[in-house]
């Protein structure tokens, strides 16, 4: 098996790592998954990372389960990212046309992006994501693809997505530490929208909500592109966080809790069903109502999805997702949080799983893979695009050298 047949997706989340192994593709075709492996997140704090060889570690053990997992060794990765450090902008860039007559390049629409980007993007920061959503040519409008019209003036109009470049630079060193080469980086949400969201979805407005264990991250579309992106430092890890306080009990039986007897609504909960509990530093087991422990995690849902309603209302983007929510993440399997997300929001809600892969299918079927399989689509899609962009350049480099030749004949 060639390595270069081969590509690794690694969801770097504040309480797991998630790596994926895939055979590349042919755009449009289902990935081959041939390995999975996870392993507990250790050195990050939503998403930042606070120790970079307990990071890196964490990194080179959920890599090599993959690997082993498909019995093959791979060294480039996507990397999945979000934190703190991350700021997203809309910006337009402009640029005058090279040669009008000749019609627009691709080094015109590149010079219009870059623009767009300088104006609004700080110096400390690195762009990670140039998303152009629309074309103006001089006076036409809602040009899709301006590559080979003719005009004087191009405009661009870009969502941009960008980190902190210290931050992504830590990142960068855990993954090399790990023995890994990082080929891409996207954003976690992004990475998401390329495995649970279909082009109708997008076209008719829709907004991804990636609930994590460290942060909540959005991703809303409309007109099939992408108009806002966000990083909310609240997720699911607060929830277990809560129980813990709440009951006197261990992280890890917290987590347990969470997962097995969880629920975004408490009035789910059969009022007179308890629940015997561990206690911290050898105390005795306690009982409780599943009730109780649905108000706890009710709270701290209805928090989160304040904020998600804070984000849309201020980007006035409320009406423009007639697709409603897509829930995805480890949270996304609460009992009941696709009700709750609906009542509280007012939006048609769906829990979000990822598609488009074969092989070990039937392990990767649940919202908590979403990101890891995302960034594979990802990563597939731009090379072939850049495949695609290398075609080009060297076609147009041989003609030009096949007209070079027939002149001086």
């Amino acid at each position: 098996m060639k390595s270069l047949d081969l590509l690794m997706g690694i969801d770097i989340g504040t309480t797991k790592i998630c790596a994926v192994m895939a055979r590349l593709t042919d755009p449009g075709e289902p990935l081959e998954i041939l390995g999975v492996g996870l392993h507990p997140s250790y050195g990050l704090n939503r998403g930042t990372v606070v120790d970079l060889d307990v990071t890196a570690r964490s990194i080179e053990k959920a890599a090599h389960k993959a690997m082993n997992f498909a019995g093959a060794q791979i060294r480039r990765v996507v990397v999945g990212i979000a934190g703190e450090f991350i700021q997203s902008y809309n910006s337009k860039g402009t640029t005058a046309v090279s040669g009008p007559e000749r019609g627009i390049t691709r080094k015109d629409i590149l010079q219009a992006t870059r623009s767009a980007s300088t104006k609004v993007v700080p110096k400390d920061y690195e762009v990670i994501h140039r998303l152009q959503r629309s074309y103006r040519v001089d006076d036409s409008c809602g040009i899709v693809d301006p590559l080979g019209m003719v005009g004087s003036l191009l405009e661009v109009d870009t969502h941009l997505v960008a980190s902190r470049k210290t931050a992504l630079r830590n990142i960068r060193n855990c993954v090399q530490q790990a023995g890994l080469q990082v080929e891409r980086i996207c954003l976690q949400p992004i990475a998401s929208s390329h495995s649970v969201l279909s082009d109708e979805e997008k076209q008719a407005g829709v907004a991804l909500v990636d609930i994590g264990g460290g942060t909540t991250d959005i991703a809303v579309y409309s007109d099939g592109h992408i108009q806002h992106s966000q990083v909310i430092l609240i997720g699911g890890d607060y929830i277990t966080k809560d129980i813990c306080r709440a009951f006197v009990t261990p992280f890890d039986s917290a987590e347990n809790l969470k997962q097995k007897f969880g629920m975004a609504d408490h009035q789910l909960a059969d009022p007179a069903e308890t629940i015997e509990i561990a206690r911290i530093s050898g105390r005795p087991p306690t009982t409780i109502k599943r009730q109780e422990l649905g108000w706890v995690i009710e709270a701290r849902i209805e928090q989160i999805l304040e904020e998600v309603r804070k984000t849309l209302q201020k980007q006035q983007l409320f009406g423009k997702i007639f697709g409603g929510i897509v829930l995805t993440g480890g949270t996304a399997l609460l009992e009941g949080i696709r009700e709750k997300t609906e009542a509280f929001l007012g939006l048609e809600t769906q829990i979000g799983f990822p598609d488009g892969v074969t092989g070990y299918k039937d392990m990767l079927t649940s919202p908590m893979y979403a990101t890891a399989i995302g960034l594979l689509h990802y990563g597939c899609r731009q090379a072939a695009l850049e495949k695609d962009a290398y075609r080009g350049w060297a076609g147009r480099v041989w003609h030009r050298t096949l007209d070079y030749i027939a002149a001086m004949l």
